[in-house]
């Protein structure tokens, strides 16, 4: 799909490296990525093997029998309450597990920022082509068809921060106040033996 990452080899039968055609590249809005003597190529729809058939044949007009080795990533988003979130170009054989885990993971002990708000891994929101659903990622919880759910391109995973409650805030606004109070306490008392 557009926006996934193509990796490209070519070898001469001779087993010599075409270096102008080696290299990453990401397929534009169209689907259609550029390569050197073959000019446009609509990858978008292509699997590995495919597009390697297609680049055979293209770089057979240059190169008796070339060698082609061809690497597809597809682009996932991870964003909320994970430690690196962003854009992730992983193999089609990842699952979804995989990329929560190139992301840092949905750990609910993680703090985002300075508000220690620990993420929600039974929350967790997957849009896929546009479609929105909530899957459960809690270790204690987690059912096999998560385990198994391979990412697809353009998918978007979100790992929504736990949300609070109102014994949780006054549990560690009081917390904070008596750790504050014996903090001076401890403080006028080795003061007041100098």
């Amino acid at each position: 799909r557009p926006g996934d990452k193509v990796t490209i080899e070519v070898f001469t039968s001779a087993g010599e490296k075409v270096d102008v055609v080696a290299g990453e590249r990401i397929l534009d809005r169209n689907g259609d990525v550029y390569l050197p003597f073959v000019g446009t190529i609509h990858a978008a729809g292509l699997d590995q093997n495919a597009l390697r058939a297609v680049l055979v044949a293209g770089y057979g007009g240059f190169y008796a029998e070339p060698v082609v080795n061809v690497k597809v990533e597809l682009r996932v988003n991870v964003t909320g309450a994970v430690p690196h979130p962003g854009q992730f170009y992983l193999d089609p054989s990842a699952t979804l597990i995989d990329a929560l885990a190139a992301a840092g993971g949905a750990n609910p002990e993680y703090a985002i920022t300075g508000n220690m708000m620990p993420g929600n891994p039974r929350r967790v929101q997957l849009v896929r082509e546009g479609v929105r659903q909530t899957l459960n990622f809690h270790p204690a919880d987690i059912n096999e068809e998560t385990l198994r759910n391979r990412i697809r391109s353009g998918d978007w995973i979100h790992v929504p921060p736990e949300t609070k409650t109102a014994v949780r805030d006054q549990v560690l606004f009081w917390g904070s106040l008596l750790s504050l109070t014996s903090s001076v306490v401890s403080l006028v008392i080795l003061i007041g033996r100098g």
